[in-house]
């Protein structure tokens, strides 16, 4: 059952990387890749909608709840990638904003920031994660905001302390692939929704 507080979902698939010499979103990890399985936890978590920005559009890909939205300019920032995710939704009010390449977060703390009542993130020991909630406040900051100015500078989001082991993994060498590939099973565990949580 989607509950009507959840909010929606953009998620920023990186496109090439020049460190690896391919795709991020396209890690193999068993019979998925790391995108779908990204998309398949948040729908199911209950996110009514999802886009996916990267530098091509996928509209075979594309249906009433995942829009894939081409990027014609990602070379200016990850906050320029963000307004145009945020644009194709329509400027939401609620939104959750999930780099492909931080996957370490857990269901449990999905669930935080979909309560959170201000623009809020993660953090593990001190440091900052992924995924963001950001409010209508934070949606606003970054639609006026130039597209390469970084996201911890326009919001001064709320923390809160989780103990997700895998928060901080960045995947952005073949080293963060393998340890990727070593805690995928601890991690897509971790993504499954407890339909009793404590």
């Amino acid at each position: 059952m989607i509950d009507e507080g959840v909010p929606d979902c953009l998620i920023l698939a990186s496109g090439l990387s020049r460190r690896l010499g391919y795709d991020k979103a396209t890690i193999q990890l068993g019979e998925t890749t790391l995108l779908s399985a990204m998309i398949e936890t948040m729908k199911d978590h209950g996110m009514k909608t999802c886009v996916v920005i990267g530098p091509t559009s996928d509209e075979a890909g594309s249906s009433d709840s995942v829009i894939f939205v081409r990027n014609e300019n990602p070379d200016h920032g990850r906050t320029g990638s963000i307004q145009v995710g945020l644009e194709a939704l329509g400027w939401p009010e609620r939104v959750i904003v999930a780099p492909v390449d931080r996957p370490g977060f857990s269901s449990r703390t999905l669930k935080r920031l979909f309560s959170a009542d201000s623009s809020a993130s993660p953090e593990k020991q001190g440091r900052g994660g992924h995924p963001v909630f950001l409010d209508d406040e934070g949606v606003m900051a970054v639609r006026d905001a130039h597209p390469d100015s970084p996201l911890n500078s326009l919001i001064d989001f709320s923390r809160f302390e989780v103990d997700d082991p895998y928060l901080h993994l960045n995947v952005d060498t073949s080293e963060d692939v393998m340890s990727l590939k070593m805690a995928w099973d601890e991690i897509s565990d971790s993504w499954k929704v407890n339909p009793n949580p404590e």
